[in-house]
């Protein structure tokens, strides 16, 4: 991996977004204590893997409401940008916009899955525990050096756990531990097995006995059943006895059942003769008293004339047309003589006005009155002819309707015969099934007699076949209860052999079992702890010799030598004593501090990287150092031989040896940088 800038905007000290570009070859980060250098460092780590332990305050600066870091770098030949914002939401700061950007373009994660996509790029072979910093990248790449100084301090065993993580070999320990956790559970399967099969040699003896009680209840089954087919024999014979009893009651009930049907159907047709021999009498005597008479006085009117109502009607129009025009006539001739007679009293023509000749028109006048009795006449002649039209019309209406009432008559006379005649067919019918039902209902009543005896009979047979059943009832339940008994006796056998079968194989996994927790406890827990020991003697030598050369670099005073042991625990000697690490000087304990850190850093890349770390970061590491010692630092940069080597220190006589200076200014709280200040 290798770094090319990274920017911060509202994170601790840095108000206002700052770029920061990184090259490669050495760079130093100085500035004054609490300037700002080691906010980069953190916020280098933060962009690639979050918080890790940390808590968002602990980044973000106290007045901003957001804070971001987005980091350039370089892994396997190829660019990437990752990008984290700080958020504050509340009394919370979560982490929001969380994404990088690569050859397959933007891609946006949640800020655990972007520490995931991080290790698998830089190729870490480590767990990305969210909650933590990355391991291999605190004992890598960087490694705050008050964090060394603790490691060399802890307890040993603390010390080499850590270590294991940082070697990725911790898988080892966990193994053991697994393997011993999994010979204690066989342990306790084992002791579970052995008490569960404990009983096996009881449950033979039980399923012998059982199988002995079996048998004997097989054995009284035969003389049941023979006893039951001499019961059921009997019960059949009684029960068709019963049978043919009931059959005769049945039929004597259905006997005892028509009595009154026949009676009832016997009353029914008798009643029904009855009414129609009534009905009969009653309209013969209704035809005599009621409509003969009648029929024969309407059998007296004549007919007055052979004429149609028709013809008589056009003739009496005719007369009534010619009366008419007769009267309209009349009336003509009356205005004319009244006309005639006014012109003869005046004596002057109202047309002229010019005196007339009375003798014109007294003439005039008499001719008019006698055509006037000639039309009275015709008046009075057809007055008459109406009249016995009208008459004659009258009495051929009376005529037709006596007539039409006769008819009537002697219509509803017919009807009437023709339901006598029906009633009297009624009475014939009738007869005959009044004496058929007469002979029934004697006959029904001799079949009934005899029921009240037969009652008595089929009592007692119930009697004698609820004892037959009763027995066979008895025998039956004794019979269903040796089944019961002999299943029960069979699943009892079942559920032994089951769980006999079941012990046995409980004894055969407890064995089996057995084989499995020696396999654990002699063979595999011992080989995988003489594998982690070979593999970490191997790596304590590799350590030990890393370790020894770069305090020769950093140290040259021949009496004091150091080494670490098999707990990896750093051992100080001083002209052949061992001397505490903080009895050291100051420049003595970083330089032992610096060594351990650089041991460390080769080895976790040779051992939990894939193709190693092209990047070092180095926190202060000539704290303490004496101006004499700090040229030493350059034969350490040269041996390292590292792509990109950063530098932080207050030290500005490592400006020599970098490549590049960013220099880091705090006024106010506010940070700023400045670029290759030599």
């Amino acid at each position: 991996m290798i770094l090319r800038s990274i920017t911060l905007d509202g994170i601790r000290s840095y108000i206002d977004e700052t770029l920061i570009p990184i090259s490669t070859g050495t760079t130093l980060i100085e500035g004054d204590i609490a300037a700002g250098k080691s906010t980069i460092l953190y916020a280098i780590e933060f962009a690639l893997f979050g918080l890790g332990s940390f808590k968002g305050t602990f980044l973000l600066n106290n007045k901003a409401k957001r804070g971001s870091v987005t980091l350039l770098f370089e892994a396997d030949g190829k660019e990437y940008a990752v990008h984290r914002t700080l958020e504050r939401k509340g009394e919370k700061i979560q982490q929001v916009d969380c994404y990088i950007k690569g050859p397959e373009g933007k891609n946006i994660f949640a800020s655990t899955e972007l520490k995931e996509r991080i290790l698998q790029i830089l190729r870490f072979n480590e767990p990305p525990n969210a909650r933590a910093q990355s391991v291999i990248y605190r004992y890598a790449v960087f490694t705050p050096q008050e964090e060394m100084k603790a490691i060399i301090l802890k307890d040993p065993d603390e010390r080499l756990q850590t270590l294991r993580r940082a070697f990725g070999i911790e898988q080892y320990k966990t193994a053991v531990q697994n393997s011993s956790a999994v010979a204690s559970k066989v342990e306790r399967r084992m002791d579970h097995l052995q008490g569960a099969s404990s009983n096996l040699e009881e449950l033979r003896e039980k399923l012998v006995e059982e199988i002995r009680r079996r048998r004997e209840l097989e054995a009284s089954l035969g003389p049941l059943k023979e006893r039951e087919k001499e019961l059921r024999s009997g019960s059949d014979k009684e029960k068709a006895s019963l049978k043919r009893l009931e059959e005769a009651r049945e039929k004597m009930k259905n006997a005892e059942g028509r009595v009154p049907l026949i009676r009832s159907e016997l009353a029914g047709n008798v009643e029904q003769r009855d009414n129609a021999k009534r009905e009969e009498d009653r309209l013969e005597i209704r035809i005599k008293t009621e409509f003969e008479p009648k029929i024969a006085k309407l059998r007296q009117f004549t007919k007055p004339t052979e004429k149609s109502k028709v013809d008589l009607k056009e003739e009496l129009q005719k007369y009534r047309n010619t009366k008419q025009k007769a009267e309209n006539m009349s009336s003509k001739l009356e205005e004319r003589i009244a006309n005639f007679d006014s012109i003869l009293e005046k004596n002057i023509c109202p047309v002229c006005e010019r005196q007339i000749e009375e003798k014109d028109f007294a003439s005039k006048s008499t001719h008019l009155k006698v055509e006037r009795v000639t039309v009275e006449k015709i008046i009075a002649s057809s007055g008459t002819k109406i009249n016995e039209f009208d008459a004659l019309l009258e009495a051929l209406g009376n005529y037709e309707t006596a007539q039409g009432n006769l008819k009537n008559l002697v219509a509803q006379v017919e009807d009437l015969k023709a339901t006598i005649e029906g009633k009297g067919n009624i009475v014939k019918k009738l007869d005959p099934i009044i004496r058929n039902l007469k002979n029934q209902l004697q006959a029904a009543q001799e079949e009934a007699k005899p029921l009240e005896t037969l009652l008595a009979t089929i009592d007692l047979q119930e009697t004698r076949v609820r004892e037959a059943e009763g027995a066979l009832i008895k025998v039956g339940q004794d019979i269903a209860s040796s089944n019961t008994k002999i299943e029960g006796s069979k699943e009892n056998q079942g559920q032994m052999e089951g769980d006999m079968k079941m012990m046995e194989q409980l004894r055969k996994t407890k064995d089996s079992l057995a084989e499995h927790r020696i396999w654990l406890t002699e063979y595999m827990s011992p080989t995988i702890e003489n594998i982690e020991l070979h593999v970490m003697t191997t790596l304590n030598q590799r350590f030990d010799i890393q370790f020894q050369k770069w305090f020769r670099i950093l140290m040259d005073d021949a009496d004091l030598q150091v080494r670490v042991d098999d707990e990896f625990s750093p051992i100080i000697e001083r002209e052949g004593y061992e001397q505490e690490y903080q009895a050291l000087s100051g420049g003595e304990r970083t330089s032992v501090a610096l060594a351990y850190r650089l041991a460390l850093n080769i080895l976790v890349q040779e051992v939990a990287t894939t193709g190693g770390s092209n990047l070092l970061i180095l926190d202060e590491p000539t704290d303490g150092f004496s101006k004499e010692q700090l040229p030493r630092v350059r034969e350490v940069l040269k041996e390292l031989n590292c792509p990109q080597v950063i530098l932080v220190s207050h030290e500005t006589e490592l400006e020599s040896f970098a490549d590049h200076v960013v220099r880091i200014e705090n006024s106010n709280g506010v940070s700023s940088i400045h670029l290759n200040v030599k």
